[in-house]
């Protein structure tokens, strides 16, 4: 399993900076969703500015779903330029549609996990130590619950709701929203597979985990123009990062889970039957005649 993954992920990553053009498309996609998430959170809520507040939120959703439609069809082999433009505009309705109830469960979750967090007996301060001002401050003590919700936090919206909604658009780009939604059970279930939970996993530490760490850590520099060329150098290196490890594993998970049997058969062209059928018409016309 851990070498069939490892594999997956090697051909997601040769594909990947195969079809640059499509590497194009995904970039530019990322950064107008950034730039929309900058205006967003950097416009004040003054009167002269909530029309462009909102004209900000609107296109922010439209154009994360928009990337999400485009990096669930580039995830799929051997797929070229024209036909990824064609296919993100194509299923992004597809993918909204599908996130609407994933979003309704990350609500539910989050609220759950606020009154969860408001349950939970209130951890006992510790007593007041005087110490001198030569030693330095004792670190913050870490509580069972703070860690259990954390914990929950990032399992349920930082694993299982992403890898559920990943198979779906993964499902609508290959098998088309029909299919999809009839098999919604065995999608799902297909999410949790071992290789796939695996492969997540592994995608989840390199787009997720690493550029937090890039991101937040500091470096200790005295020079300020220095210390702006390693700010710019963090911003490039997370953007990197966030972008191609969620398409590599998107294209690891789409290798890793092949097209389901019943869908293979319901894209066979109707058509295709009617060589056959019209052969044997003619076999047993010929046999009668005889």
């Amino acid at each position: 399993m851990i070498k069939d993954s490892f594999n997956a992920i090697g051909a997601s990553a040769r594909e990947l900076f195969r079809n640059w053009r499509g590497l194009a498309l995904l970039c530019a996609l990322y950064l107008a969703l950034l730039a929309c998430v900058y205006v967003f959170f950097a416009t004040g809520v003054a009167t002269a500015w909530q029309l462009v507040l909102s004209a900000a939120a609107a296109l922010l959703t439209l154009l994360f779903f928009l990337l999400q439609s485009a990096v669930a069809n580039f995830a799929q082999p051997r797929t070229n330029f024209g036909a990824l433009a064609r296919r993100t505009l194509r299923d992004f309705l597809k993918v909204v549609l599908l996130s609407l109830p994933v979003i309704a469960i990350a609500v539910g979750i989050i609220y759950l996990l606020g009154k969860l967090q408001t349950h939970l007996p209130k951890p006992a301060e510790a007593p007041h130590v005087y110490m001198s001002a030569a030693h330095t401050e004792p670190p913050a003590p870490l509580y069972w619950q703070d860690s259990l919700v954390s914990s929950l936090w990032l399992l349920l919206l930082g694993i299982v709701l992403p890898l559920v909604a990943a198979h779906l658009w993964l499902s609508a780009a290959r098998d088309g929203l029909r299919f999809t939604l009839k098999r919604i059970h065995r999608v799902v279930a297909r999410a949790f597979a071992a290789r796939s939970v695996f492969i997540y996993v592994v995608g989840f530490f390199v787009f997720a985990l690493v550029p937090y760490f890039v991101l937040f850590t500091r470096t200790q520099v005295s020079n300020g123009w220095a210390e702006l060329l390693f700010f710019g150098l963090r911003l490039a290196l997370a953007f990197v990062l966030t972008l191609w490890g969620w398409t590599i594993t998107l294209g690891a998970l789409a290798r890793a889970t092949p097209t389901p049997p019943e869908a293979v058969e319901a894209a066979v062209p109707a058509e295709s039957a009617t060589p056959t059928d019209t052969a044997a018409s003619e076999v047993e016309a010929n046999d009668a005649a005889a």
